[in-house]
């Protein structure tokens, strides 16, 4: 069984909740090598077409992609890791920035749900992860906003518990705001769906805090 694989991506970031132990792969999208390195971090593999980073770094493993292409390099970097036999992912520097690539990014998750595979993605100020039939449990935290999404038409079974705002086997739509504003109350908190797809999103307060 292989062991995680850690993604970065172009955000900067102060500080991470996690860092990659001995066996883990790390992958840097672009601009994302330098993100790793300011963390300490040496990636094992980079992959991108570097217009960002302005250069191809010296490096042992390289996988360059052309400018113009049909998914974004760190889309690339996930499926390359995915060919390797990754199946859990986490994903730094991947929210907050561009509107675009933060959809992106929420797309790039959800391919990862759709597969079977396990996934955080996390930026200076947010954190989110896609669930398919599956469930989730969150960081235990006095404070924050948590919002919770369906990413089907209707998801059914959503249960949450141990936020502001609890539910029981409920049916989600995709087209309604029912799921934004919840928020965290020092208890371990959970959400899961028996029948669909979400996304959950929620704020990073205090970095040191340990994430899963």
């Amino acid at each position: 069984m292989k062991e995680r694989c850690f993604v970065f991506g172009a955000l900067p970031m102060d500080s991470i909740p996690e860092y990659p132990n001995e066996g883990d792969l790390v992958v840097a999208a672009d601009r994302g090598y330098n993100v790793a390195r300011s963390l300490g971090i040496k990636p094992g593999l980079l992959v991108g077409d570097f217009d960002s980073l302005g250069e191809i770094p010296q490096h042992d493993h390289v996988i360059r992609l052309k400018v113009r292409k049909d998914d974004t390099d760190l889309e690339h970097a996930v499926k390359v890791a995915m060919e390797y036999g990754y199946t859990d992912f986490i994903v730094y520097g991947a929210a907050g920035g561009m509107p675009d690539h933060t959809i992106g990014n929420i797309a790039v998750a959800e391919m990862i749900a759709d597969k079977g595979c396990k996934s955080l993605f996390y930026g200076p100020a947010s954190g989110f992860t896609v669930i398919r039939d599956g469930a989730f449990r969150l960081p235990v935290r006095a404070e924050g906003r948590v919002g919770v999404f369906s990413l089907r038409e209707i998801s059914h079974g959503v249960t949450i518990r141990g936020l502001s705002y609890e539910a029981e086997d409920i049916d989600l739509p995709r087209a309604t705001t029912r799921g934004v504003g919840n928020v965290f109350i020092g208890k371990k908190a959970e959400v899961s769906v028996r029948d669909g797809t979400l996304l959950i999103v929620w704020e990073i307060r205090t970095e040191t805090e340990n994430e899963k």
